[in-house]
């Protein structure tokens, strides 16, 4: 029962951060959510919430709180709250939008939306989400499947294929210690084993394996030595580095090829986005009338109201 608590309290947090989207969805009433909600909380859980549309199972002075208020909660919590079963949580969100719902009320009673600080920080909000709604519109329009494929298909024209070599190493500190290992494996040692057993760097635990790496990725010794060998053969000398003495084995060697469109979608809409929004900002400034109001820009203004004042005085006198 203690863990349920420790979940309750931790949910009561999580709705808190979810008031902001449920109110967002408001226009004065709990009861105008009931559109977005039972296919949304089916979406995300995989289950069906098994509830009927728009059943009431609460009022607060009269008004009405319904199962699709509550899966409208549910679906806006973070994720890592939306996978509590919503029956489970059910009474957690009712007792919550009813919490909400007094608070609400209260605050009307008490006219707070008439108050000064609400309205500029209602205006500032406001503001806010104009602003972030014209720029994902402008994105959806400008941002398209096309206009991403120009720029990868851009992106990879200049790629050039480089060598790069799959290997494992076994790392020591002596040159002793490594031509010791040498002969272990000229004796039918186990390159993977014997790294597990004496390399003393981090890639040890795993036989040794360092992946695949291009020739400028490693340190100069450690590269020309590596790529001068043939596949499934390992050094019949140390490898000397300034981490140590090295015995190298070529597991495999490939070209690199240029990354798929998928590969570089996320990274190329974030390109794009922010080059659109840049060109649009430019196009947005080009068209307004803006006037940087400097204080010499000031002083100027003052001497010439200043001059026109005189003159206007000198006509009259």
């Amino acid at each position: 029962m203690k863990s349920l608590h420790y979940f309750s309290l931790a949910l009561v947090g999580a709705l808190c951060l979810a008031i902001g989207y449920y109110v967002g969805t408001q226009d004065g009433s709990l009861t105008d959510m009931n559109s977005v909600v039972s296919e949304d909380v089916v979406k995300e859980t995989g289950e069906s919430t098994a509830v009927v549309e728009g059943e009431v199972l609460a009022t607060v002075n009269g008004k009405e709180i319904t199962d699709s208020d509550i899966q409208t909660l549910y679906a806006s919590l973070p994720p890592q709250y939306r996978q509590a079963p919503f029956e489970f949580i059910k009474d957690q969100l009712l007792q919550q939008l009813i919490s909400m719902e007094v608070i609400s009320q209260a605050a009307q009673t008490e006219n707070m939306a008439d108050r000064k600080e609400f309205q500029d920080r209602l205006n500032t909000v406001r503001t806010q989400l104009m602003q972030e709604f014209y720029i994902k519109t402008k994105m959806d329009e400008l941002v398209t499947e096309e206009l991403l494929k120009e720029e990868y298909e851009k992106s990879v024209a200049d790629f050039k294929p480089e060598e790069e070599l799959h290997a494992r190493h076994i790392l020591l500190k002596t040159e002793q210690e490594a031509n010791d290992v040498i002969k272990l494996l000229d004796d039918g040692g186990d390159f993977e084993e014997l790294a597990k057993e004496y390399s003393t760097g981090p890639s040890g635990p795993n036989g040794g394996d360092l992946g695949y790496f291009t020739k400028g990725s490693m340190v100069p010794e450690f590269s020309t030595a590596a790529f001068d060998m043939n596949v499934g053969d390992y050094s019949k000398t140390p490898v000397k580095t300034q981490f140590g003495y090295h015995v190298i084995k070529a597991e495999d060697k490939r070209n690199t090829e240029a990354p798929s469109f998928e590969e570089k979608e996320a990274e190329l809409r974030a390109q794009v986005s922010s080059s659109v929004i840049d060109t649009l900002l430019e196009e947005l400034k080009a068209d307004a009338s803006i006037v940087l109001m400097t204080p010499a820009e000031d002083e100027k203004a003052e001497d010439a109201n200043k001059e026109n004042a005189d003159d206007e005085k000198a006509k009259t006198e």
